[in-house]
């Protein structure tokens, strides 16, 4: 199956969701080829968005980090999503940083090709006004999350937003595909190492999930779904 196949999820890029499969291969048929070993910064805070990558494989961290120094985790990309096109599309600069968490490889488009191919397909250029309306929800939606103060349910819905994206069903149960260290998902919930790892021993032990290995399984969704709602 081609990436432009693929199946994508609420968090998928604007580009690639307003875009039929075929339309993306088109764009994209140029594109320049490029990788990067796990820990390489890929595209930084503040500095022009004149391009952009769609993920072939490997996993993207984003993140902002505070005056203070303290990091917090966006969201963890992976194939068919497309990093910069929210710089590349309105000329400014990138609002995040973006770090490849396992060895990345993607294509690198420019902002000028972009533009050039959205400008000849009107429709392209109201599905992706539509797409950005979905993600400023979104968005909206993560901030609330953000605003809870109970540690409990704000790690549960960070956690189901992980086995949402990442997870893969097995019988009566769903495994994550991705390994997720507990300071992976403390700056992803907004919480401390610690405190991460007392909640998931604690719900281990009420058989709300457990690990295998460093992949976390996702057993009674409903128990986590009741703590997430506080």
């Amino acid at each position: 199956m081609s990436i432009f196949d693929a199946k994508l999820d609420e968090s998928s890029s604007i580009l690639v969701a307003a875009m039929a499969p075929a339309d993306c291969r088109i764009l994209f048929k140029n594109a320049h080829r490029t990788s990067y070993p796990a820990g390489r910064m890929i595209f930084a805070a503040g500095e022009p968005g004149q391009m952009v990558m769609l993920i072939e494989t490997g996993r993207v961290e984003v993140s902002v980090t505070s005056m203070t120094g303290r990091k917090s985790v966006l969201a963890h990309m992976g194939p068919g999503e497309v990093l910069g096109e929210i710089a590349a599309l309105d000329g400014g600069v990138r609002s995040a940083d973006t770090v490849a968490t396992t060895p990345v490889t993607g294509l690198i488009l420019s902002r000028e090709n972009i533009l050039k191919f959205v400008a000849e397909r009107p429709a392209i250029a109201q599905a992706i006004i539509t797409e950005l309306c979905r993600k400023v929800r979104n968005a909206s939606d993560m901030f609330t999350t953000q605003s809870i103060t109970e540690g409990g349910p704000r790690l549960a819905q960070a956690l189901l937003r992980l086995f949402d994206k990442w997870g893969v069903a097995e019988e009566n149960a769903t495994l994550l595909s991705e390994r997720f260290s507990q300071t992976d998902i403390g700056e992803f919930s907004g919480l401390a190492r610690e405190n991460v790892n007392r909640h998931l021993k604690s719900w281990a032990e009420l058989g709300i999930l457990n690990t295998q290995g460093r992949r976390l399984r996702l057993i009674d969704r409903a128990a986590l779904e009741n703590i997430a709602a506080g």
